[in-house]
C-alpha cells in the first residue's frame, strides 16, 4: 500500500464519501502520471495536493524530462512514495506522458500539469462519472485558474470547423458549466482515460512533440466510438497563463493540420477547405499584431507539414482502422464558435468575434450540408 493510500484511508472518518467507499467492493488503481521539466516550483503545491486525495487507490508516477532545478531530489526526499521515471533527454510533453503510460499499472490513467492543484475529491469524482457512462472513453474535470479561482480556465476544450481549438469557458465564472456533459476534447492540463481505450486507440503523437496532442488523442478516441466527458464536479486549479510564443506557434500550427490531415476522409477534408482558409484569415491576422517571429513560426510549419507528407500518409492507415463512427458525427462534436478571450483588448476581441463567428457559422453550416458520411 503507497503512503498516499495509507494517508487517505485514514481520513475516510472525515470524509462525506467514506462511507460509501466502505460499501464498495473494489475500486479501480488509478495511475496518475506528472510530466517534470525543472517545475520544482510548481511541484511543491502539486504533490502535497494529490496525497490529500480521498480516492483510494493511486499511485503516482513523476516522469522527469532531464531537469536540472534539484526536483528529482526533492521528491526523492519528501514523496518516497512517489515513482520516478527520469529520461535522459527532454522528451516533451507527450514523449515523457507515453513513458508514464508504459509504466502505469492502473485501469485508469490521469494526467496532471505539474502546475496544477487538484481539489480532494477530483478524482473520485472522475471515476463515478466514467463507471457511470461506459461510452465515456475519457473525462476532463472543471479547471480554474490558481490565481483567479472564480474563474474558469477549462471545461474541456471545444473544437471549431476550422481546426482551431479553444479552452471551454475561459474567462466565465466558476458557477457556470455545471452540468455534465460531452466534450469535443480533453484538456491536456488534467484528465483521465481509461487504460484500455489508451490501448486501442495509441498514446500520444511523440511527433507533436508539445501542443494539440491532447485534441488528436481526443478526436482518435471519438473516432473510434467513445466519448469525452466533461465532470463538473472534479475540480483543478491551473496557474493558466496565456501566451503565443513563436515556438507555441510552430506546433500548435503544425499539429493541427496533421491531426486532420489523419482524422478525416479525403471528400471531407475537401468540404472543410473553405473553413480551413477562413483559419488561415484568423491565424495570420492575429499573427500580424504578434511580430515577425511568430509570424515566420507559422510560415515555417507549412513546410513542416509537407516534410511530414510521409509519415502523415502512413499513420493515416492506422487512424482510419479505429474508425467506428462517420465523419459526419465527429464534426457534430465540433462548434462554430470563436471565443478569443485575453488574445486581445476587450473591444477588439468582440469586435473580431462579431465579425468572424457569422462567417464561421456559415461555412460550418454548409460543411454539415456536404458532409454526409
Amino acid at each position: 500500500m503507497s503512503l498516499a493510500t495509507a494517508q487517505c484511508e485514514a481520513r475516510e472518518g472525515d470524509s462525506s464519501q467514506s462511507d460509501a467507499w466502505r460499501r464498495r467492493s473494489r475500486w479501480p488503481l488509478v495511475s496518475i502520471v506528472v510530466v517534470n521539466t525543472n517545475e520544482l516550483h510548481h511541484l511543491r503545491r502539486c504533490l502535497p495536493a494529490l496525497d490529500r486525495q480521498r480516492y483510494p487507490q493511486i499511485e503516482i508516477i513523476v516522469v522527469d524530462n532531464a531537469s536540472t532545478d534539484g526536483s528529482v531530489a526533492w521528491i526523492e526526499e519528501h514523496f518516497p512514495h512517489v515513482r520516478i521515471v527520469r529520461n535522459e533527454r527532454n522528451l516533451g510533453y507527450a514523449g515523457a506522458n507515453n513513458v508514464g503510460f508504459e509504466q502505469a499499472r492502473g485501469e485508469l490513467i490521469a494526467v496532471l500539469n505539474p502546475d496544477t492543484e487538484v481539489d480532494p475529491d477530483w478524482l473520485a469524482e472522475i471515476a463515478q462519472a466514467l463507471e457511470s457512462n461506459p461510452r465515456a472513453g475519457l473525462a476532463t474535470p472543471k479547471i480554474v485558474q490558481m490565481d483567479r479561482p472564480e474563474r474558469i480556465n477549462a471545461c474541456g476544450n471545444d473544437v471549431t470547423f476550422t481546426g482551431l481549438t479553444f479552452c471551454r469557458g475561459l474567462d466565465q465564472p466558476a458557477q457556470a458549466y455545471d452540468v455534465a456533459d460531452a466534450v469535443a476534447a480533453v484538456s491536456g492540463a488534467a484528465f483521465v482515460i481509461r487504460k484500455q481505450v489508451l490501448d486501442e486507440i495509441g498514446p500520444f503523437d511523440e511527433s507533436f512533440f508539445v501542443y494539440f496532442e491532447d485534441t488528436d488523442l481526443s478526436l482518435r478516441a471519438i473516432l473510434a466510438g467513445y466519448e469525452c466527458l466533461f465532470v463538473p464536479r472534479a475540480i483543478v486549479r491551473h496557474k493558466y497563463l496565456f501566451k503565443l510564443s513563436p515556438r507555441k506557434c510552430f506546433f500548435q500550427e503544425r499539429n493541427r493540420y496533421v491531426a486532420l490531415l489523419r482524422l478525416f476522409r479525403r471528400p471531407t477534408l475537401v468540404a472543410l477547405l473553405p473553413a480551413l482558409l477562413l483559419s488561415e484569415l484568423i491565424v495570420w491576422g492575429y499573427l500580424l499584431m504578434r511580430g515577425p517571429r511568430v509570424m515566420w513560426a507559422k510560415f515555417t510549419s507549412y513546410f513542416a507539414v509537407l516534410a511530414a507528407a510521409g509519415q502523415i500518409v502512413r499513420q493515416r492507415r492506422r487512424v482510419q482502422a479505429l474508425r467506428r463512427v462517420s465523419d459526419r458525427e465527429i464534426l457534430a462534436h465540433f462548434g462554430s464558435r470563436l471565443t478569443l478571450a485575453q488574445t486581445a483588448s476587450p473591444w477588439l476581441r468582440n469586435a473580431a468575434e462579431a465579425l468572424l463567428n457569422p462567417l464561421l457559422f456559415a461555412v460550418a453550416t454548409l460543411t454539415r450540408l456536404v458532409v454526409r458520411w
